[in-house]
């Protein structure tokens, strides 16, 4: 099978608009045939194959503390908080009686957040969870690269384990040298992302139950975090989803062009 994907048919992939619920900058992504997955030994991501998806925006980077504040405070969702003893929430946790991010932080994506959660925000702004497969369109860009700037990894381009912060970093920090080629930022690195596939093996089919909301089960992260070396800090790179919440996964959201 060739590296390269087929041409996309829109021109117009760097446009964007700002969304009017959240006031977030969204970009366009052209719909077609791209590919996905690859076929490295023993990696859930196999087989690479050929996929289609429609036309969609992206939200240009990670919802941040102080954009989920603004969801939070209009509906009265609970803030993350949590004391638990298999996820160091210091540094994370919001104040519960002030709901309050933590002080610093809020212009970096907001984490300890459940994938409800994450449905609950894209609901309250007329958007939804990515698929799996529009994640990785938009990670890999019209050329089907690794990463969303090349081929070969660059330590400097993102927020990962070689970058040594060892934390969360103010979203487009990386940019716009770890950007993809339609100017989205945080693809790879900062936070793992929530989306709204059922983690199940490959080939991808969207019609086999695994876009579900209602269905059960772990659902798909995507793009690594700053915990996670080269090897996992890439485009193709699938996580299931089997906690409720950590303090390196958050999320954007999509829509559609209709």
């Amino acid at each position: 099978m060739t590296n390269e994907p087929e041409t996309f048919s829109d021109e117009t992939s760097t446009s964007t608009i700002v969304w009017p619920n959240d006031d977030k900058e969204m970009t366009f992504i052209p719909g077609g045939t791209f590919i996905l997955g690859g076929n490295d030994d023993g990696r859930n991501y196999q087989p690479e194959h050929r996929m289609y998806v429609a036309d969609f925006f992206i939200d240009r980077w990670l919802v941040t503390n102080g954009e989920y504040k603004k969801f939070a405070d209009a509906t009265g969702h609970p803030v993350p908080n949590y004391e638990v003893g298999w996820c160091d929430t210091h540094g994370y946790n919001w104040d519960p009686e002030a709901r309050m991010y933590p002080e610093g932080k809020r212009d970096h994506p907001v984490v300890l957040v459940t994938w409800e959660d994450a449905m609950a925000y894209a609901a309250w702004a007329g958007k939804r969870l990515l698929t799996e497969a529009e994640w990785e369109r938009a990670g890999r860009g019209l050329h089907g690269y690794r990463y969303p700037w090349g081929r070969e990894f660059v330590a400097g381009h993102c927020n990962c384990k070689e970058s040594g912060l060892d934390q969360t970093s103010p979203v487009g920090a990386f940019s716009p040298h770890g950007d993809t080629p339609e100017g989205v930022v945080d693809m790879v690195g900062n936070v793992w992302e929530w989306t709204n596939t059922l983690y199940r093996p490959y080939p991808y089919d969207p019609n086999d139950g695994r876009e579900s909301r209602e269905a059960t089960g772990f659902r798909v992260l995507r793009g690594g975090s700053f915990v996670n070396d080269a090897n996992v800090v890439h485009c193709l790179s699938r996580l299931d989803g089997d906690f409720q919440f950590y303090n390196n996964v958050g999320f954007r959201c999509g829509v559609s062009p209709e």
